[in-house]
């Protein structure tokens, strides 16, 4: 009778961890569910509607006391764009894309072309879709967990870029909007941790936007404001990389 009982104890753990498993998947939306809902809340593919855009931010270094003046333009047919960033007794700092090869401009280390995991990324997220997370350069998005990020709760979801790359977004339970990203940010010092949360959503241009920006990144604290968004007015010139990237692009490199 013991072990007839022991052994009905230990069914009973089993079916138990089983049903608890089985309602803790059952807790976690589908990624695509996820995803969609973002895009409806946000009403992100009114973008389809527009040839470019253009938007203008300001950028705080808390701990440096810096503040730097950014505008990014984006012709959407292309995937051509340049965004520039003017940072008050340091100069500028500009990065694009010109549909075929990304490049970087910037006081300490000069004229680029990027290449490697540098230029994936950029080439991966230039697709206008890549920031509803819609493009087919995400070969698979999973939810994770539900978790609480920067106050709020969330689903994570993990994403599976073409090049090998993975991001996570954590979308709010009770609105749909994103709350957070986090993933690895490639660059000339190698790969940088980066967790960036969104908030003061208002409505930009048709299209719900978070309108402020925060995170951290080599131990400086970061602060991006969006201050104005504008559809249709960028022209191919407004795109074109200054003149020294012309002269590397010319060159083959």
């Amino acid at each position: 009778m013991n072990v007839f009982v022991r052994r009905l104890s230990v069914a009973a753990v089993s079916l138990t961890a089983l049903i608890a498993s089985s309602a803790g998947a059952q807790e976690l939306p589908a990624a695509k569910d996820l995803i969609q809902r973002y895009g409806k809340a946000t009403n992100g593919s009114a973008w389809k509607g527009h040839t470019s855009a253009r938007m203008k931010a300001t950028m705080e270094f808390a701990g440096a006391g810096m503040k730097a003046d950014i505008e990014a333009a984006n012709i959407f047919s292309t995937k051509m764009f340049l965004l520039r960033m003017t940072i008050p007794g340091m100069g500028e700092v500009v990065s694009g894309f010109d549909g075929t090869t990304a490049w970087s401009k910037e006081p300490t280390m000069g004229a680029r072309i990027l290449s490697g995991a540098e230029a994936e990324q950029v080439i991966e997220e230039a697709d206008p879709d890549a920031s509803l997370r819609t493009t087919a350069n995400i070969v698979s998005s999973e939810t994770v967990e539900k978790t609480t990020m920067n106050g709020k709760e969330c689903y994570k979801v993990k994403h599976t870029w073409k090049s090998g790359r993975t991001t996570h977004d954590c979308f709010g339970v009770s609105d749909g909007l994103l709350v957070a990203t986090t993933g690895k940010q490639a660059s000339p010092m190698g790969e940088m941790e980066v967790t960036q949360y969104f908030s003061e959503y208002k409505e930009m241009g048709g299209i719900k936007r978070a309108t402020v920006m925060s995170g951290q990144v080599m131990g400086q604290e970061l602060k991006t404001t969006l201050t104005s968004w504008e559809w249709d007015t960028v022209k191919p010139a407004d795109v074109e990389p200054p003149a020294d990237i012309k002269a590397l692009l010319k060159k083959g490199y």
